[in-house]
Parts: structure tokens; C-alpha cells; sequence
């Protein structure tokens, strides 16, 4: 059989006749749609592919020669992101761009040992727009019910996979007021208060295996806050237990900046501002010091990547590892040996996007990987939210750096004055909290 060529007019009639079914690709009465079987003895060929250029989500029409019929026995890549392949003809292939693969993709696709790409490229256009969810901007005041109609001031954030995401509000820069923990719910519409005192509550992380909220405080050494799902999120105030005898522990005062769970090992890790990093059993509440960094500080970003498992991941804010994005392996049998500052050596802090070596950052605050490797950044000096590619790239996804405001829509358009807090849902929507001005916002990326 000859190769089977097609002009991109013949493509685009034969996209239209083309009707994806529970059962995979099937004609739509053209005899040019009819499955042609697979010969596993013989070679595939790549021919063109339509549309040129697209959005994550996208429907791609592959032509070609002999493809499997099996949609599963099929792998097509996008750079090196994996695209679902919904139907087969054997000639024709329907696959959806996959989310972020890069500006400029190579098409790839994987039979068995065998690997063939497109000769041209597909130009992915990634499409974000920011809206507001919650707050208006007041400074003074908290106020639960509706998102329209709720008054947030929002720090940290996480988002459980539920869709709960739990904001730790606090007025002041010295903490002296208006503290509140707080759940909002797009589905349910609503802001309502878990608990408001003197306390303090830091970054909080979900745990993904049961669903409890944990919550640093600044009250005592060991102290942190429970909120179990099945509980309605009823705040518990918790120790950790040191170790019989342990005297490498935290001695000055009880910050703890931010909590993550590690869904490698499914312990809890945090770090004190002396530099002691804990790991906390998530049901005894013991904990075990496994690195104290040379330097104090703040560190209110804490997260794991699930392209690397283990490797937590911290953002500074202050302190001698000032302006600086660090990596240690928590599971190394000298977890101290592996810290390393990812960013640039500049600690006075700037604004560089490019590889993550010489990158800058002012401000870096909260830090969270979403599942296909990608970590954000709510940066409070320059006014924006960075970027860290899986491949160490980093690029200002929003915000005009070193310009404040507070403006919703899309890329070109979106302003943020001093955010703190990032939390990513199971989607990939990225959620901001705006603490310069008052508002919960929604990064929704395509």
C-alpha cells in the first residue's frame, strides 16, 4: 500500500465527517472514515496533522498509515507531555493537546518500540484569565456567607481534593488582629469561619490521604492545628512529641511558617524559623528533626514535586537564605548534604525570569507543585505570580513586576498587590491569595 497523502482542504472535511463514539472512532458515512485494520507486521507512517495550533484540550486530527486500532496501544506526545488518544481508524488519529507542553510542540507518537514524529510543529496557546471569588478589597473587617458578599484577608493557602480551599486570614503585618481560618467552596458558594483568636495561623497543607488539614501556629514550639473533614473541619490544637531526650529542637520561639504532606512517605514536614526541619507521623504526632539549615528565617513555601519524589522544595522570604528557592531530599540518609539554593545567589532580591539559576525572585512567599510538575509562586515584592517549569524554566505567568493593583481578566491585563498565598485544585486552577488587596482570586489556565 502507498502512503496515504492528504491536502489540509481534505483534512478539514474529513474532521467534519468524523464522530468520536463510546466505542472509540467510527465513520459518519464518508468510506474514507472506515477502520482500516491494524498489521501489526508492518511499519506505521506519519503524514500531516490538523489543527496547526491550538489550546490545552484541543481536538487534533493525526493522519497517517497503520495505526492501531486500539487506542490504548498507542502513545502520542506533545514535546514530552503525554496526550490522551480518544479513537483510531487505523489512518486517523483524534487526540486533545495535553495542558502545557510548550510553546513549540513536536508531535511524537509511540507504537511498541517504535517512535515517529511530525515533520512540522504545533504551536500551543496557552489562554489565563483571573477572576475574583471572594473579598472587596476592605482591610478591616471579615465577613462569611456568600463569595460575592464575604470579606477576606487573605495569607496561606490549600486546597483539599474536594475543592475546599482553606485561607488563613490575617489583618496586620505584626499579627496583632482580625485572625480568622476559614474554608470557601466555589460549589457551595460560601466563606464560613473554622476559628478566630489569638492565634496564628501559617501555611496549611492538606493530607491527601485523609483529607485533614493541617495548620502551623506560632502559639507554642510543638503547637498546630487539626481540621478533620469528618469532624466538619472542628479545629483541635496539637503537639508534636519530641523524642525521649531530644535536644536539637527548636528553643527561641514556636514559628512554624508552613506544613506540606509528602505523598511519597505520607508524613507531615515543617520548619521552624531556627532552621530545624521536622517530619511529623500523621497519626502519633511524633516527630523526628532531620536537617537544622544553617541559617534562620522565614520560610513560608513548602512543597513536593511528583516528578521527584522526596525533594521538598522551600521558598524564602527572609532571613539569611533571603530571596532564595532551596531543594533538600528528605529521604537521604543526610538530608543536610543535599540542600541546595536552585536560584540565583542574589539575595537583595530582583526580578529574572529565564533557567531557574539565575533567576530572581523579591518576596517569594507560598510555593505549590500541581500534578504535572509545574510550581507556582505568589512573589509579595514584585507584585506577581512566577512560574517554575519541570524543566527549571521560569517565567512571570501574571502580574506586571514591581507594580502593584488590583485589576481581573486576562494575562495582559491582571494585577496583584503583594499576594502571598497559592493553592492549586485537582483541575490545575491556581488559587491566589491577594492579601494587599483583600480578595481571593482564581488563575484559570488553558
Amino acid at each position: 500500500m502507498n502512503k496515504l497523502v492528504i491536502n489540509r482542504n481534505m483534512l478539514r472535511i474529513a474532521a467534519l465527517s468524523v464522530c468520536v463514539c463510546a466505542a472509540g472512532m467510527v465513520s459518519c458515512g464518508s468510506s474514507e472514515e472506515e477502520e482500516v485494520k491494524y498489521d501489526p507486521s508492518r511499519s506505521f507512517w506519519l503524514d500531516s496533522f490538523y489543527p496547526e495550533k491550538g489550546k490545552y484540550q484541543e481536538k487534533v486530527m493525526l493522519n497517517g498509515e497503520n495505526f492501531p486500532n486500539d487506542p490504548e496501544a498507542v502513545r502520542v506526545y506533545f514535546n514530552h507531555r503525554r496526550a490522551p488518544v480518544i479513537g483510531s481508524t487505523g489512518m486517523r488519529m483524534y487526540v486533545r493537546a495535553p495542558r502545557l507542553p510548550g510553546k513549540e510542540c513536536v508531535i511524537s507518537v509511540v507504537v511498541g518500540a517504535d517512535s515517529v514524529t511530525y515533520n512540522d510543529v504545533f504551536h500551543y496557546e496557552e489562554s489565563m484569565t483571573v477572576t475574583t471569588l471572594a473579598g472587596n478589597g476592605n482591610m478591616e473587617e471579615f465577613q462569611e456567607g456568600e463569595l460575592a458578599s464575604s470579606v477576606v484577608h487573605p495569607r496561606f493557602l490549600c486546597v483539599d481534593g474536594e475543592g475546599n480551599i482553606f485561607i488563613a486570614n490575617r489583618n496586620k503585618d505584626d499579627g496583632g488582629q482580625h485572625l480568622y481560618f476559614m474554608r470557601a467552596n466555589e460549589e457551595e458558594n460560601v466563606v464560613t469561619r473554622i476559628v478566630s483568636s489569638y492565634l496564628i495561623a501559617n501555611t496549611p497543607c492538606a493530607d491527601p490521604n485523609t483529607g485533614v488539614i493541617w495548620v502551623p501556629t506560632e502559639m507554642t514550639i510543638g503547637s498546630f492545628l487539626t481540621c478533620d473533614p469528618k469532624e466538619f473541619w472542628a479545629p483541635k490544637v496539637r503537639e508534636v512529641i519530641w523524642p525521649t531526650g531530644a535536644s536539637d529542637r527548636p528553643t527561641q520561639n514556636g514559628w512554624k511558617h508552613a506544613m506540606v504532606a509528602n505523598p511519597s512517605d505520607g508524613y507531615i514536614y515543617t520548619r521552624w524559623w531556627e532552621g530545624h526541619i521536622g517530619r511529623i507521623h500523621p497519626e502519633t504526632y511524633e516527630v523526628e528533626v532531620i536537617a537544622k539549615t544553617p541559617a534562620t528565617g522565614s520560610c513560608t513555601g513548602l512543597t513536593f514535586n511528583p516528578l521527584r519524589p522526596n525533594i521538598m522544595y522551600m521558598a524564602f522570604s527572609s532571613g539569611g537564605f533571603n530571596n532564595g528557592i532551596y531543594s533538600i531530599d528528605v529521604a537521604a540518609a543526610d538530608p543536610l548534604s543535599t540542600l541546595t539554593r536552585l536560584n540565583s545567589s542574589i539575595a537583595a532580591g530582583g526580578h529574572r525570569d529565564g533557567p531557574l539559576a539565575t533567576a530572581q525572585f523579591n518576596g517569594p512567599m507560598q510555593i505549590f507543585c500541581d500534578a504535572e510538575g509545574f510550581m507556582y509562586i505568589a512573589e509579595r515584592y514584585n507584585h506577581c505570580i512566577r512560574r517554575i517549569s519541570p524543566e527549571n524554566m521560569v517565567e512571570t505567568v501574571l502580574g506586571m513586576p514591581g507594580s502593584p493593583g488590583w485589576h481581573d481578566g486576562t494575562k495582559e491585563e491582571a494585577l496583584f498587590n503583594q499576594p502571598y498565598g497559592i493553592g492549586i485544585n485537582k483541575e490545575g486552577d491556581v488559587y491566589v491569595g491577594d492579601w494587599g488587596n483583600g480578595r481571593l482570586r482564581k488563575l484559570s489556565i488553558n
